[in-house]
């Protein structure tokens, strides 16, 4: 009885810490499906043209750039979660405000503050689920990405519903607003785990090139995920699969349905291989997905079916990249601030690529 109650005291903790980061994890999804839902507002309340309201698309991308940077140079050098209540406090400010201004520059700022609050809180909560879960993170943060992906498919919803009933979005940003606040009042309440270095005598210093190759392959993941939904619908019309823009954008929701359900589903297998052939494979699932795709590109049922495949592919590539970063390397704040800068940066840069190379005759 005396060995067992620590232990299960500490599973308890382990626990709890966990669901926390879940929580942590699907605002951010919430936060990071808020703006192209909002744009037709947003157009109406400033009567400003499409192409000035572009620039908070790249508002938000370089916030998310400066927000990793920051918190990963911050983390070990104030309270873990005192960090992430700070975070959530700037989100709650920002979106409470969002709602009530009127010019786009005003409104460009703030989708700048955003996306480095978001992308501080996202930081700080995905390197303590690395120090909580350890070398067996695997099928937690197959299980964390879950909860982001759900997040990113629950806001659009959200704003649809409070632009139908009111009019406008503030309903909808003013309900995450009380959910930020409510996750900061949980946070405080509850004791942050010790820096992993505290728990393992692990070196991070030699292993540069193992940061760096995961920092690569994220600044591809994620650039290639936001080029797939950020284009995917101009691709149906283009390639004349349907002549709606209604009906292309259930393809973009499509995919994110097969990457949120494949997190689920990549859980079991993050469990028994080895994190490095789970990416090896899912690569090799999208690559013929895609050349299915490009290849057959008239038929509605083998780009449904190859947008399906690409989804579930994807799914397990950002959690298993981090988890095998998490066997080899001491996982602080600043290692996370560096592949998540890595993955904001391959966001704002290959889908532009993508659009130059989608729109060249």
């Amino acid at each position: 009885m005396i060995v067992t109650q620590p232990r299960t005291a500490e599973a308890r903790d382990s626990t709890r810490l966990t669901v926390t980061y879940f929580l942590g994890y699907g605002l951010v999804g919430l936060l990071s499906a808020v703006l192209g839902p909002s744009m037709q507002t947003f157009l109406a309340m400033t009567g400003s043209p499409l192409r000035t309201l572009a620039i908070l698309f790249t508002a938000d991308a370089f916030g998310s750039v400066c927000g990793s940077l920051i918190a990963g140079r911050l983390l070990n050098r104030i309270g873990t979660h005192v960090q992430v209540a700070v975070g959530l406090v700037a989100v709650a400010v920002v979106l409470a405000a969002i709602p009530l201004l009127r010019w786009p520059v005003a409104l460009a700022v703030l989708f700048w503050a955003l996306g480095l609050a978001k992308t501080f809180v996202f930081v700080t909560v995905n390197t303590l689920l690395l120090w909580v879960r350890r070398a067996k993170v695997g099928p937690f943060i197959n299980a964390a990405d879950f909860f982001l992906g759900a997040g990113s498919l629950v806001m659009p919803l959200m704003i649809g519903l409070s632009i139908t009933w009111t009019g406008n979005v503030r309903l909808a940003y003013w309900l995450v607003c009380g959910c930020a606040v409510a996750l900061t009042l949980w946070v405080l309440r509850t004791r942050a785990p010790r820096p992993e270095s505290a728990q393992r005598g692990r070196g991070g210093g030699r292993h540069y090139l193992m940061i760096g190759g995961v920092a690569v392959l994220l600044f591809l993941y994620v650039g290639a995920e936001i080029s797939i939904s950020g284009w995917l619908p101009s691709f149906v019309l283009l390639r004349g699969l349907t002549d709606d823009a209604a009906t292309a954008a259930y393809f973009t929701s499509l995919f994110w349905v097969a990457v949120t359900v494949g997190r689920l589903l990549w859980v079991p297998f993050a469990q028994r291989l080895h994190p490095a052939v789970i990416v090896a494979s899912s690569a090799a699932v999208c690559a013929l997905a895609v050349a299915l795709i490009v290849n057959n590109s008239s038929s509605v049922a083998v780009v449904t079916a190859g947008v399906v495949t690409v989804g579930l592919g994807m799914s397990s590539i950002f959690p298993s990249a981090f988890a095998m970063l998490a066997r080899r390397v001491e996982m602080t704040g600043m290692v996370s601030g560096v592949c998540l800068c890595a993955a904001s940066l391959g966001a704002m840069f290959f889908p532009w690529l993508a659009g130059q190379a989608l729109t060249t005759p």
